[in-house]
Order: C-alpha cells, then structure tokens, then sequence
C-alpha cells in the first residue's frame, strides 16, 4: 500500500468529502465510513460523526489507517507487549489503563495471549520475535503515522477511538443536481471549510466549493456560484430583502465588532436578538438535516464582509443589505432564473424558519 497516497486521498475526503476510487482505502468501505459511487469513494455519515471525536485532523486522518485489520492487530499486539512488560514490573495502573481502552479488541489479545503461553507462563520473549516480523510488513505505516515505533500511548489514543466508532445505517446521497434546490437538500453533505480552494472539476454528491459550469452574465455574481457558503448568505439577505417588500421587519443582520447578530422581530412588533449569524446558520443546517463536514459552521459571519467588498452587499445603519443596484440586476436581467427562480425551495425554508423563530418569542 501506498501509505503517503492514501493519506492524499483521505485528506482529500476530508476536505471535499469524494474522491476518485482507489483499491488501498477500500477498508474503510467495509466499516461504512465509505461508500462507492459509480467510479469514486464518498464520505458516509458514520465518517462524519466519528470525525467528531477529533479536535485535530490530523488525528482522525491518521487514526483511519487503524482500521485496516490487519495493522489494526498489529497495534494491539505492540501494546500488549508494553502491557506484559509491565505486568513483570508490577504495574497496576498501567494494565488497568491497557485493559481498559481495549475493551472491544480484547477477544484478538486474549488470542495472542493463548498462542504466546508456555508452561511457565505468558512468553514475552515469543511476542517479542512475533512483533519483529510485522514490523518489516508495517514499517511505512509506523514511520507514517508515528514517526518511527509506535509509541505506547498514542497507540492506545488511536485503537481508544477506533473502539468508540459506533456505525450507523448509511444515508443515501442525492446526486448535485444543477439547480441550487438540488443542491441544497436533506441530507446533503456540505463542507463547512471557507478556505477551500475551488475544483475545476464538479463534485457529483458532496456541496463544496467549485467553478459552476455555466458562465454568468455578471462576473461579480459567478464568485458567488462558486462558493456554496457566500451564496447562502446571499440568499439571507434576499429573504430579509423579501420580508421587508411584503411590509415586514421580520430579521435582520446588525454588524457588531467582527461579527455579525441576528435581530428578529415577533409578531407583537417587539425586536430580540437570536444570537449570532453563526448560530443561526448552524441550527438551520440542523433543522434541514445538511451533514455538515468536518465539523459545525464557525466563522460564517466573516462571508458579509468579503460580499461587501465585492459590492454585492452594503452596510447601511450598521446592517448588511442588499444594495438597490445588485437588486436591480437580480431581477431585471437573466441571473433571475438561476439565483432566484432555481432556489424557490431552499428559500421558502428560510423564510418558514424565521416565521417559527418569531412565533416562539
């Protein structure tokens, strides 16, 4: 296995959430953290909610390699070895720590154990000579993942979080589509990475940032086609827009420091603050059921000001809106079709949502 262009391509999961097929990452399809897709491999939600665990990705990059079964029992044999060393040095916490995070792989241990065992007890010395083998075998591996030797302690991190995957049914993905109502739908997977630099070539199942296929008239906007996260805040503020047509204050974006809050006014006419746009975004993300990858939306707020720069937006008040030239463009040439037309759907969920938001207060 190529260890160096499996990590590529799980990187790549990571950020993208597809990628082209390749035999060596087949093993993570067989515990449906994967799922083929005509000629690529697709992220499933169980690789989604196990990301969750990690605070970094390099972790949970590195830490999918032990899923491989046979490096898998490699690593718990190297950890067994430490835990007989310190079986002979009396060192009970040390096994209580051992036996402890390898709950779930203790049936492959207590097999080693039984093939190690002599008259006069457990053989170190047999393990010993078992582990000098497999390390020629998972050298590239070791060097890979741990610099060198596997260490003791970051061995039990992985196999601790390996042990913690819980797999879940896989939910089936929709293909794109090419209307942004088909992009955005239940259960799509959506990267929430706003640094991603755009693929030339187009995602079929997972929302990320691409160069859209088809030119638009008004360049300014083909920077909004590109990105799925500055098209939702743009689509926001054409909500907010269509709110105050109808003769309603019904939300609002209020700059504040850095950020940007979410001011809703209920029905009784009194104006509260929701929290932050951020907030906002995620728990509508929730309520739609988008599976949000790597992890929750964070520094979405920071999208208003680069669309103020674009002159896609304009700050009046100390509030983003939609200035009346870019509205002039929306709705009177032909960017009505594909921005306003082809996401009545995702829209009208906007606007629902807000209308319930309001009705709770």
């Amino acid at each position: 296995m190529d260890v160096k262009k499996c990590y590529q391509l799980l990187n790549k999961l990571c950020d993208y959430g597809e990628v082209e097929y390749y035999v060596s990452i087949s093993f993570l399809k067989r515990h449906y953290l994967l799922e083929q897709k005509q000629d690529r491999y697709i992220i499933t939600n169980n690789w989604i909610t196990y990301g969750s665990l990690f605070q970094s990705e390099q972790n949970h990059i590195l830490s999918l390699f032990c899923f491989k079964e046979d490096y898998q029992n490699y690593l718990v044999e190297v950890s067994l070895l430490t835990a007989l060393k310190m079986a002979e040095a009396e060192d009970i916490e040390g096994i209580e720590t051992f036996v402890g995070n390898l709950t779930k792989l203790s049936t492959y241990a207590v097999s080693v154990l039984e093939e190690i065992k002599e008259d006069s007890g457990f053989s170190i010395a047999l393990l010993e000579e078992r582990l000098k083998q497999k390390e020629v075998i998972y050298q590239s591996f070791n060097r890979f993942i741990f610099d060198g030797p596997p260490h003791y302690q970051r061995v039990l991190f992985y196999l601790n979080h390996v042990q913690l995957y819980k797999q879940e049914n896989v939910i089936e993905d929709k293909s794109l589509g090419k209307k942004i109502d088909d992009e955005w739908q239940k259960g799509r997977k959506i990267s929430t990475n706003l640094s991603l630099s755009p693929l030339k070539g187009r995602t079929l199942y997972t929302l990320v940032p691409s160069i859209p296929e088809q030119k638009i008239d008004h360049p300014q906007f083909q920077h909004v086609f590109t990105y799925p996260w500055k098209l939702f805040v743009f689509l926001c503020c054409i909500v907010r827009e269509n709110f105050e047509a109808q003769g309603i204050q019904a939300i609002r974006f209020q700059v504040v420091g850095d950020g940007v809050d979410v001011l809703l006014t209920a029905s009784n006419h009194q104006e509260f603050r929701y929290g932050s746009f951020d907030e906002f975004a995620t728990e509508f993300c929730k309520v739609s059921q988008y599976l949000l990858f790597p992890n929750e939306v964070c520094n979405i707020h920071t999208v208003f000001q680069n669309l103020v720069e674009r002159k896609l937006l304009t700050v009046v008040d100390d509030e983003y809106r939609l200035p009346t030239t870019i509205e002039d463009v929306i709705y009177h040439t032909r960017l009505f079709i594909p921005l306003i037309a082809e996401s009545k759907q995702l829209r009208g969920r906007l606007e629902q949502w807000v209308d319930e938001l309001r009705e709770k207060r």
